[in-house]
């Protein structure tokens, strides 16, 4: 899907090298709220930080987890089969299906104001939102550009952790 390109990335990863940067903030949103990917809500949602063929693209090292923005709200059941890949049936479709759940999770948070964006990242997220059934469609390498984009866009501070709020 040709709108949602952000960059002409390369297809294995090899060029997006980001620094796991840590917003605890982000991660404290999980808390509480339903899975992305089953809906279920029985308290043991946490922010799942992506596993998977492009780890190391997201700062992933030994002992370090990648960048906060690439998680999803998951619960404990499907953390446990995403750590295990085994949201898909080979290594691309489950990074695919994770970057979705990443996506799909920040999509989220901008719809109910627990982050904002501006500039850029707020016409990016609004796109996304508009376009979701397009997005539902994109293939892995797209995905991965969306969420790198996203990841710099919090880094950039284009997008933080709305100032209202509990949390």
């Amino acid at each position: 899907m040709e709108g949602f390109r952000v960059q002409a990335a390369d297809t294995q990863g090899d060029k997006v090298n980001l620094q796991p940067t840590r917003i605890p903030k982000l991660l404290r949103l999980a808390k509480g709220r339903d899975c992305v990917r089953c809906g279920n809500n029985e308290g043991s949602t946490v922010a799942a930080h992506y596993q998977g063929q492009r780890s190391h693209s997201y700062g992933k090292g030994r002992g370090i987890k990648p960048h906060d923005a690439m998680a999803a709200h998951l619960c404990y059941r499907c953390h446990a089969e995403a750590d295990s890949s085994g949201l898909g049936n080979c290594p691309e479709a489950h990074s695919a299906r994770f970057l979705l759940l990443i996506i799909i999770t920040q999509m989220n948070l901008l719809m109910e104001g627990r982050i904002t964006a501006r500039d850029y990242a707020q016409a990016f997220l609004l796109k996304l939102c508009r376009n979701t059934a397009e997005l539902m469609e994109c293939g892995e390498p797209e995905l991965h550009d969306i969420a790198c984009r996203l990841a710099e866009c919090w880094d950039s501070g284009e997008i933080a952790i709305a100032s209202r709020g509990p949390w």
